[in-house]
């Protein structure tokens, strides 16, 4: 991910949440990229238009390009009421079919969506059976073992240095420790959604967390191999990533304290 989430924004005015989902599939992720359709630029571009002056919403989580989202939530500051009254009414029914605003509202001031943020959950879908109808689901070409990958998935609970699921250019300075609180696969049949919620990721960390347990479940690596992964903090202990198109963000959590209304814009 490259770019920046900077937003031209008043110094004082209305802070306003955006609540949304998208199909990523013909999106290259949510950070605008120079001649790529992308979430932000394509909200960008119609904010601009719907308030004579750029706007860049700033987002929870810069989602890759082909992962999806349920719950992806930004914000952005607009000058007075009046603007707010015209993203509150317009913004939704200018969006393209794969992009859904589903609710905008006035917050605290001191809301960053990024940065308010104390929780985050993704889903990934996984099927052993291939279904056309079904193309956001990574195709397992052949049956796993449903035990071994969820006792190997039972050792990413807690707090750990997740250096090893971390894409290398992206390692925090201030370190790369996450709390994972939910780790768990779901089975409907031949087909899986495996949730996680943690309070922070890193970037592709929960591709390499699948693309680790389907490895676990073909038989290519002990159940063993998480715990063993996270303990030697390097990429490559960590194996092959799980393709985009699986992801999904699901919720982003907040202090319920910011979500209370500015509506006179002080």
């Amino acid at each position: 991910m490259t770019g920046s989430q900077t937003s031209i924004e008043p110094a004082t005015g209305i802070r306003l949440r955006l609540d949304m989902a998208y199909v990523g599939t013909d999106y290259h992720g949510w950070q605008i990229q120079p001649d790529l359709r992308t979430v932000q630029g394509e909200l960008r571009t119609r904010l601009t238009r719907l308030l004579g002056r750029p706007v860049t919403p700033v987002a929870a989580g810069r989602t890759d390009a082909g992962v999806h989202a349920r719950g992806q939530v930004a914000h952005l500051t607009v000058a007075n009421a009046n603007e707010a009254e015209r993203v509150e009414r317009a913004l939704a029914r200018m969006c393209d079919d794969d992009l859904d605003i589903f609710r905008v509202r006035r917050v605290s001031p001191d809301f960053n969506a990024r940065f308010s943020a104390t929780g985050r959950s993704y889903s990934y879908q996984l099927t052993q059976v291939r279904d056309i109808f079904q193309p956001h689901a990574w195709y397992l070409y052949q049956t796993v073992d449903r035990a071994a990958m969820a006792r190997a998935a039972q050792d990413f609970l807690g707090d750990h240095d997740f250096t090893s699921f971390c894409k290398a250019s992206s390692l925090k300075d201030d370190g790369n420790r996450c709390r994972i609180s939910l780790c768990a696969f779901e089975w409907t049949g031949d087909s899986a959604i495996f949730r996680v919620k943690a309070n922070r990721f890193l970037h592709h960390m929960v591709r390499n967390m699948v693309g680790l347990l389907v490895e676990v479940g073909r038989g290519e690596r002990p159940v063993t191999a998480a715990a063993a992964a996270l303990a030697a903090r390097r990429r490559s202990a960590a194996g092959r990533m799980a393709p985009a198109h699986g992801l999904f963000l699901e919720k982003v959590d907040y202090p319920a304290a910011l979500m209370a209304g500015n509506p006179d814009g002080t």
